[in-house]
């Protein structure tokens, strides 16, 4: 396998089902679009290895990838609590100087999606900068520090396929390509709230990856393969 040829493909789940009991399973129009994206990597790939977070619903997008291989699964890749910051932060919106929403806001997630979106790079700032402590979340850091062993670990599966999958989260991907590509926390927080589903990210790298290897972006949050309209979705 040529060195130039590895790849990284960071593939965002498909949609939850946000404001009901269990955001974890992906809604009708996350089945549609995790058959696109599924649809569309199977023609775009002959093989590659693969992996995903242990969440539902990076498993029922990835289970539309199985034409790829097998999907093994990494805890590492599973994504923070968003709702768990944001109850947090507006616990001490005044402190934050947050603009915050009533406490309804929590309860109808759908109806305030803008404007959690819009609020949601400066809770991750205090978070990441320790002005917000979140006990269901624990530190930034350790976040952090677990996503880039994520990496590593998919480093390391360059020796199977020139190409590696990730199905996983906006926060995941967005601290993964940051940190790969050398990119400051401003810009990972942009991108964390930005990441349409089932969106495709892909990196690649000059060298082998575990041996200092230069990363470069070849897509970066494309949905080329969803037809626009109703499946182009941030949550």
């Amino acid at each position: 396998m040529s060195e130039s040829n590895r790849r990284l493909l960071l593939v965002r789940h498909a949609q939850g089902s946000l404001g009901t009991d269990d955001y974890d399973r992906l809604s009708k129009i996350g089945f549609r679009q995790a058959e696109h994206v599924g649809r569309h990597l199977e023609a775009e790939i002959e093989t590659a290895a693969m992996v995903r977070g242990e969440l539902k619903r990076h498993r029922q997008t990835a289970d539309y990838l199985g034409a790829l291989g097998a999907c093994r699964t990494d805890p590492d890749l599973n994504e923070y609590r968003v709702d768990g910051l944001l109850e947090a932060a507006f616990l001490r919106a005044d402190e934050l100087a947050l603009d915050a929403p009533g406490p309804a806001a929590l309860a109808d997630p759908v109806a305030y999606l803008e404007t959690f979106l819009a609020l949601f790079p400066r809770v991750l700032e205090a978070w990441q900068t320790e002005r917000l402590d979140c006990s269901v979340n624990g530190r930034w850091s350790a976040f952090s520090q677990r996503v880039d062993a994520a990496g590593r670990r998919m480093s390391l599966m360059f020796d199977e396929a020139g190409t590696v999958v990730a199905v996983t989260s906006a926060g995941v991907i967005s601290t993964l390509a940051a940190s790969l590509l050398g990119h400051d926390l401003a810009w990972q927080r942009q991108l964390n709230v930005t990441l349409y589903n089932a969106s495709i990210t892909e990196l690649r790298v000059d060298g082998h990856p575990t041996d200092s290897g230069r990363w470069s972006v070849s897509r970066l949050n494309c949905v080329a393969h969803l037809p626009p309209g109703e499946l182009h979705t941030l949550a």
